[in-house]
Parts: structure tokens; C-alpha cells; sequence
């Protein structure tokens, strides 16, 4: 019994523990250091062109927009002299539609109450909610992406002469 004590004791101090094993003796911490870093770097490398990626996303549509514009603009007003601007006519934001008089008037009231020139415009049965009126196409499309993300999220434009 007295051996088995004196074995355990010394087996104690002469291992004192996983951490000392695998720094000192093994070695491990520098390798898990430098794999962890080579980890924190491919994972920089990925979240930077995920985020190039993303901007790359958002602005593609902009640039189908102004590429169709520019068509128009300069190609066809070239060629026969009949179109003038993209930007003739009015274009509002729609922010809302509605059968009911009653309801259109309450969500014109509160999308005025948020800062914007909210109107209602009735066509047929329908009466829509605008939070703004361009008479440029491409300041419409500018304050589409304000509102909204200031008052609806499915906000679109309505052309009209």
C-alpha cells in the first residue's frame, strides 16, 4: 500500500497536468496559436469579399437604372429628336393602396405626420398613399430608397403625365 502511495505521489509531481504536458513537453500551445491564427485570417479574407460581394449586390440595381436612363436619354433623343427626358412627366412614391376612402385618408395623415407631402390619388376603385411627387425619374428613384426605409418597405413608383 505504502508503494502505491509513494508511486502516486510522485507520478503527481512529476506530471503536474495537461496544459504543462502539452506546452512543455509536447509542445501543442505554439501550433494552436498559428492555427488559430491562420483560421482568424482565412476567415478575415472571406468576410471581406462576402462584403464585396454584398456592396457589389446592392449597387446593381442602381446601375441597371442608370444604364436604362442613359439609353433613353442619350440614344433615342439622338436619333429622332422626339424623346426629351426620362424625367418627363410626374412620379410618385406609392406608399400605400386602398379601396376604402376612409383608411386611405388615415395613412395620408399619418405618412404626412412622419415629415413627408403625403397625397391621395384616386384612379378607378383604387386610392393610393403617396409619401412624395418627382418630376424627375431619376430623383424619384433616389427618394424610393428613403422611403423605404423610412415608411414602407414595399414602396414603388407610379408614373403618371
Amino acid at each position: 500500500m505504502k508503494k502505491a502511495i509513494v508511486i502516486l505521489i510522485a507520478g503527481s509531481l512529476l506530471l503536474p497536468g495537461c496544459k504543462f504536458i502539452n506546452e512543455k513537453i509536447l509542445k501543442k500551445g505554439k501550433k494552436v496559436e498559428a492555427v488559430t491564427q491562420q483560421y482568424e485570417k482565412e476567415l478575415k479574407q472571406k468576410d471581406d469579399v462576402y462584403q464585396k460581394e454584398l456592396r457589389d449586390i446592392k449597387m446593381a440595381p442602381q446601375a441597371k437604372i442608370d444604364s436604362i436612363i442613359n439609353y433613353y436619354e442619350n440614344e433615342l433623343s439622338s436619333k429622332g429628336g422626339k424623346y426629351t427626358s426620362a424625367g418627363s412627366g410626374m412620379y410618385y412614391l406609392v406608399v400605400g393602396s386602398f379601396k376604402t376612402p376612409a383608411y386611405a385618408e388615415k395613412y395620408s395623415k399619418k405618412v404626412a405626420d412622419m415629415g413627408y407631402n403625403s397625397q391621395i390619388l384616386t384612379m378607378g376603385h383604387w386610392n393610393f398613399v403617396s409619401a412624395e411627387s418627382y418630376t424627375n425619374w431619376k430623383e424619384a428613384v433616389a427618394g424610393l430608397d428613403i422611403v423605404r426605409s423610412g415608411v414602407a418597405v414595399d414602396s414603388w413608383i407610379l408614373v403618371g403625365k
